[in-house]
Parts: structure tokens; sequence; C-alpha cells
């Protein structure tokens, strides 16, 4: 009994170790589409920093005899909902029937904040283990546009075709011209 209380200790010591080793974290659920509410798939802790993850908890939903949907996300603060729901709509069998579960994508928002979560397939050698790999994905900035750049448009409002460049021939036609003239109208005055 003494040595089951050790164990127990112990792993609960690694967890808080774990978990307080990451600064941030987050619970994601799984919520079918016929239930009312929805059951907690992983709690994961990570550095947004460093974009390390920990899976803390994992609990997948259990096989059921119909291939339904289900939604997959968190829970999120907003200044008019203190509870807004923010997931993605998958299929449950890529939960529960794959031989490996799934990679947690973690998309992060320019405050380093869970802004999204989304699925994606597990390679066979990459895991062994029954905890999902969780990959935080950082946000990146986007194009920026040309600012102060004219827009030129023809009179009926679509972009005016481009002119191809003329060639050395096209554009002095006229120095030939003048040189053919020069050479045919001089130098006959001298056998007069």
């Amino acid at each position: 009994m003494h040595l089951l209380a050790l164990v127990g200790a112990i792993t609960l010591l690694i967890a808080s170790v774990r978990a307080n080793s990451l600064p941030a974290s987050t619970d994601i659920f799984y919520w079918p589409v016929e239930a009312a509410q929805p059951s907690v798939l992983a709690r994961v802790a990570y550095d947004p920093s460093s974009l390390k993850s920990d899976v803390l908890a994992y609990h997948p939903p259990k096989p059921d005899h119909t291939d339904g949907l289900v939604r997959v996300g968190f829970y999120t603060a907003t200044q008019t909902n203190p509870k807004q729901w923010i997931g993605s709509l998958v299929s449950l069998s890529s939960l529960i029937g794959a031989e490996h579960p799934p990679t947690l994508r973690l998309h992060l928002g320019p405050a380093s904040e869970v802004y999204h979560v989304s699925l994606a397939a597990t390679e066979s050698a990459s895991t062994t283990a029954a905890v999902p790999p969780v990959e935080l994905v950082p946000s990146k900035p986007g194009t920026q546009p040309h600012l102060n750049r004219p827009v030129v448009v023809g009179p009926d409002g679509q972009n005016p075709e481009e002119v191809p460049e003329k060639t050395l021939i096209q554009k002095y036609w006229w120095v030939l011209l003048i040189v053919a003239f020069l050479t045919m109208s001089g130098g006959g005055g001298e056998g007069q």
C-alpha cells in the first residue's frame, strides 16, 4: 500500500514539475455533434517562445458504432462572451480509427495565445506512444502591400496593356533614312 502511495506521489510530482516548466496550458475538448456538452480530449502545456509542448493528460474518445462528426476545440474568453467555443469539425474515426493518435496543432496568435486547434495525420514512424504529438504553429506576418504607388488604369477601368519594347531599327529608322538620302544625293560635283 505504501509503495502505491509513493508511486502516486512521484507521478504527481513529475506532472507538476512538467506543468510548471512550461508557462502556458490549455484544455482541448472533443464534442460529438449529437452530444450536449464537450469532453476533455487533452491538456497541453506549451512554451510559445521555444515552441516546446507537453501533453499532460490525454483521454481519447471511446470507440462507437457510428462514425459521426466531432468538434475538436477549446474555450476562450472574449469581450462579449466569457466562454467562447473555437474549434474544427472532424470525423470521429480520425481520433480513434488510426493506429496512432493524430497530431494536435495549436495555432498561436501574435500575442502567443492559442487561437485555433486542428488535427493532422501522424506518420507511423514518428510516434509509438498512445499520447498524441503536439505541434505549435506560430503566426507569421502576411505579405505587405506596396503603398504610395499609383494605380494606372485605362479609360474603361481596366489595366492598360503593356506595350512591347521596340527594336533598334524600329526606334531609329529615320536615321537610316537620312543616311541613305545623303549617300544617294551627294558627291557628283567634280566632273563638270
